[in-house]
């Protein structure tokens, strides 16, 4: 069987892997994205942190806090080794405008400032991009009170602790805060529908309208906007929050909340709709080890050949790293490296990975930042820090030098790196 030649593959579903296929598409490339699965976006939060202000307190004013791009400078002068400071970050504002454009429909635009989202737990998430479901609830510009409607039935989510949360942000310039309980959908016999199951029945005709008007029969007086579990519908087209929005007759907005989430799988959802109207062909499937670059692939009984590849495999949620003995990056045994403090550059994957962890919850985890090295074009690097490859690419998790997760850049890194990837991509790709 002859193979079907295109100029780009992307390896991997997540929002690194799509960033790359939207942008490489955009370049006039004709783009293959293969997933096995839905990627670690699906399991996000859905607000999308680019880099936190690292030096504010907790009580310093929240619109005096620096920008996502400024912190994320800062960022990449305080830790070298961070993708920030490989990638360079001028061209993050860029990335993450065209991010906000490919994804209009579910996600606010940015606008320079950083947003400031109450957490489900009743922490503050601090990002760049969130859903259009979650803007309302931004605490840097909310005026008056804040509603926290409970839902009755709905353990997961407690409006006291939210409220209370919300509360002791007025110091440093957020809102007033109240809560209430409003009637919502039970299971059969009674009981309560877990996230998943809440959200597909708010789906359904009336549904959502009668959320809406459940919510503002409790409002407490005074309130400008009313504060909700992340569970207003996975499919965005079913527009769950815009129907309880209207019946509730003032702004409504998910808090954020652990992965997985609502709010996470309505953006792959997004993702996949947004790479379809864009023209990329997506297979689910995987990807054996053994081809590369201009080599015959096999996925899903058909065969192709991409001049160019990106791996957005992610780290180990993702599968694009293995922990056995050692770190290994399975489709092509590109080096992984991680490094201990006081210890830049050196090669620790050789080491069993129990090892790479420390005690210490605060410290940095070698573990968690390994990956694969990359120059500012996205290339992995061999050893000696030469591109392995002239047309292989990577983006998103799977570049090594930050703790996405304790660092709160991993979504961002993720739109940089995979913008960047696809760019350079398309550009060799087409080349053949």
């Amino acid at each position: 069987m002859s193979a079907r030649t295109v100029d780009v593959l992307v390896v991997g579903g997540g929002l690194a892997g799509a960033m790359a296929a939207l942008a490489a598409k955009a370049r006039g490339a004709s783009v293959l994205l293969v997933r096995r699965s839905p990627g670690a976006t699906a399991l996000s939060g859905g607000a999308l942190g680019v880099a936190p202000d690292l030096d504010a307190l907790p009580a310093d004013p929240l619109l005096g806090r620096r920008s996502p791009l400024e912190s994320a400078r800062r960022l990449a002068v305080r830790r070298p080794s961070h993708p920030y400071a490989v990638l360079g970050v001028h061209d993050l504002e860029e990335a993450l405008g065209f991010a906000g454009a490919n994804l209009s429909a579910l996600v606010e635009p940015p606008d320079g400032r950083p947003r400031f989202l109450v957490h489900v737990s009743g922490g503050l998430a601090e990002c760049a991009l969130c859903l259009r479901s979650q803007a309302a609830g931004d605490l840097r510009r909310v005026r008056g009170l804040a509603a926290v409607i409970g839902f009755s039935g709905h353990l997961g989510f407690d409006p006291r602790l939210v409220a209370a949360a919300v509360e002791r942000l007025m110091a440093a310039g957020g809102p007033r805060a109240a809560f209430a309980e409003a009637a919502a959908f039970t299971g059969p016999g009674e009981g309560a529908l877990r996230p998943v199951e809440l959200a597909r029945a708010l789906e359904l005709p009336g549904a959502a309208e009668a959320l809406g008007a459940a919510i503002r029969a409790v409002l407490p007086r005074g309130a400008t906007v009313a504060l909700v579990a992340p569970v207003l519908g996975l499919d965005p087209a079913a527009r769950v929050h815009a129907r309880v929005e209207a019946a509730a007759g003032l702004p409504v907005a998910e808090v954020v909340s652990d992965p997985p989430s609502v709010p996470g799988l309505r953006l792959d959802a997004a993702l996949l709709a947004r790479l379809a109207g864009a023209g990329v062909e997506v297979l689910h499937g995987e990807i054996a080890a053994g081809s590369g670059p201009g080599q015959p692939v096999h996925v899903g009984g058909a065969t192709f050949e991409a001049r160019a590849w990106v791996l957005a495999t992610g780290r180990f949620i993702g599968g694009g790293l293995l922990r056995n003995e050692r770190l290994v990056e399975p489709l092509f045994g590109l080096p992984v490296l991680a490094s201990e403090v006081g210890a830049g550059g050196l090669t620790l994957a050789g080491r069993p990975p129990v090892s790479l962890t420390v005690r210490e919850r605060t410290a940095a985890q070698p573990l968690l930042a390994a990956g694969v090295s990359v120059d500012a074009l996205c290339r992995p690097l061999d050893e000696r820090g030469a591109p392995l490859h002239p047309r292989l690419y990577a983006a998103g998790a799977l570049i090594g030098g930050h703790e996405h997760a304790a660092d709160q850049t991993g979504l961002g890194v993720a739109i940089l790196s995979g913008w960047i990837a696809g760019r350079g991509a398309a550009a060799t790709g087409g080349e053949g």
